[in-house]
């Protein structure tokens, strides 16, 4: 059992915990220093702990990252074993909490990567395993940047052969792509 009083910062470790009591906010500390503040407080009942690193994402690699967790009332953590053994055979709450993960990692991929590389591993969170995307899946509003800068930026990708076009697909070079992506020091 953990117990911390209000104000009180406490790092997970890796470690997953169930909210005894109490009230907390979470902050992810990613390896190249920058501190990403969860909007929504956690409360009594709700689980905490780094679910980026639990199901792996087969198409693109995210750095561990660290959870602080401060407590905003007199809070009680306890620790629990929580393994990849639980989810899998439940192919529903797999897929779910995939796409739930999914979903949350783009909001990092924004502070990891410059605006190329940003557009980069979401490109390749977009492709199938053979590194193709139909056309009518991309769009400038997907990447929270402006469609001056995105198309600006499309179209430097394409000089810099990490991605063309063909038909109704845009076939990316996911080795050119891998080899850009981890020029970025994340230790």
């Amino acid at each position: 059992m953990i117990k911390l009083n209000p104000r009180e910062k406490y790092y997970l470790d890796g470690k997953f915990f169930l909210i005894r009591k109490g009230k907390v906010i979470t902050k992810d500390i990613l390896p190249n220093g920058k501190i990403i503040s969860n909007e929504n407080c956690l409360r009594e009942g709700e689980i905490i702990g780094n679910f980026f690193n639990f199901l792996k994402c087969e198409y693109l690699s995210v750095p561990e990252i660290d959870i602080e967790v401060e407590a905003l009332e007199k809070s009680i953590l306890e620790e629990f074993n929580f393994s990849q053994l639980d989810i899998v055979g439940n192919v529903i709450f797999e897929k779910m909490l995939s796409q739930l993960i999914k979903k949350s990692t783009i909001k990092f991929l924004y502070q990891l990567y410059d605006k190329k590389g940003y557009i980069l591993a979401i490109l390749k969170l977009y492709a199938n395993s053979e590194g193709r995307i139909p056309k009518k899946e991309i769009n400038y509003e997907n990447f929270n940047i402006s469609k001056s800068q995105f198309y600006a930026l499309f179209s430097k990708l394409k000089q810099e052969k990490f991605l063309e076009e063909e038909k109704n697909e845009i076939i990316l070079d996911v080795n050119k792509i891998d080899s850009f992506l981890n020029l970025f020091e994340f230790n």
